[in-house]
């Protein structure tokens, strides 16, 4: 049961049980209407103008009930039929639509996610108390020779939780008419590193936009890949939210050959105070694993950092399985700090 037909059911059992307390004639009066007039409301249909778009434009979607909603209005449910729910399509519209008191319908702006291969459908359902009413949008790659994603850049790679991080994108053209979305995703999908839209519309005529990310590592140092993505043309970040605790953490497995996202880690200063910068040493508790600053030789962390990432080295003689335990330690700082984690291969 949805929560449209719950609150449903409850208004109903609210008049059944108000009715017990009348006369039958006059309950039956009083009542009667207003059943009638709630069985009524139901979807007739949903359509989307244009039904076919290209990749990041908008679309306007109309919902229309069989007769007019009665007095407060209906709440529309509205979801996509894709095997994995369109963020983008959540972020447009999150899944509610309201047909005012009197009305038989409303229309709203969507936007739906890019796609990578032509004449891509998305099905879109508008139900309410079991009425459901189905359209679809069809939608095409953007031509890359006309229109791209050149780049995507965050103002800081590493941020304290409760910060922000400022990402931009930029375009090859100028915008059309409408704006274009641009569809932004992170990997792995439940990391804790940052939270942001799910897309950013770069305005008509422009060529860019920004949008926040809100850092949320609030127990240890967390890493995010985010995606800025219009069709095929998808630009990367990196982004590592730290504790406002000091803290250590290892953000990816860890093996003898590392691949790109392996074999690194970080350390957050979090909100400490180090006017002078943070010297920090870092030691392993196994033979043939180092952890290293690879672009601070001294381990000196300067003052407008709030962390610093390390690289970890395994050696052919530490066995898969092999559980380490790194340290850092802050000279003339606070207490060391440690994590652990397995070998992988």
């Amino acid at each position: 049961m949805n929560a449209s037909t719950s609150a449903f059911s409850v208004r109903r059992a609210g008049r059944r049980a108000a009715g017990v307390a009348l006369p039958l004639a006059l309950a039956a009066a009083v009542f009667a209407p207003l059943r009638a007039s709630a069985a009524e409301v139901a979807v007739a249909s949903t359509t989307v103008s244009p039904s076919r778009i290209t990749s990041g434009e908008q679309a306007i979607q109309t919902v229309t009930l069989a007769e007019p909603a009665p007095a407060g209005g209906v709440v529309v449910d509205l979801l996509d039929g894709n095997e994995y729910e369109d963020l983008t399509y959540w972020q447009a519209t999150k899944h509610r639509a309201t047909v005012p008191a009197g009305e038989r319908s409303v229309s709203f702006p969507i936007r739906v996610q890019s796609a990578t291969s032509p004449g891509t459908v998305t099905r879109l359902t508008a139900g309410v108390d079991g009425s459901v009413a189905e359209t679809s949008v069809t939608v095409d790659p953007i031509d890359a020779r006309v229109q791209d994603v050149t780049s995507f850049t965050v103002d800081k790679r590493i941020a304290v939780e409760g910060s922000k991080i400022t990402g931009t994108v930029k375009l090859k053209s100028p915008a059309p008419v409408g704006g274009l979305a641009v569809d932004l995703r992170k990997t792995p999908y439940e990391s804790a590193a940052v939270s942001f839209p799910s897309y950013v519309v770069v305005p008509a005529g422009a060529t860019g936009a920004t949008f926040a990310m809100d850092v949320t590592a609030y127990d240890r140092p967390r890493f995010a890949t985010v995606m800025a993505a219009l069709s095929t043309a998808r630009q990367f970040a990196g982004v590592i939210g730290v504790p406002k605790k000091y803290s250590i953490g290892v953000l990816g497995p860890v093996r003898h050959q590392p691949g790109n996202v392996e074999n690194f880690g970080a350390v957050g200063l979090g909100d400490l105070w180090h006017p002078f910068g943070a010297r920090i040493n870092l030691t392993s508790d196994t033979p043939g694993v180092r952890a290293y600053f690879s672009d601070l030789p001294d381990g000196s962390i300067p003052s407008g950092q709030v962390g610093a990432q390390f690289r970890i080295s395994v050696d052919a003689s530490v066995p898969a399985g092999a559980k380490v335990k790194l340290t850092a330690s802050w000279v003339l700082g606070p207490s060391p700090v440690t994590t652990e984690f397995t070998v992988e291969d």
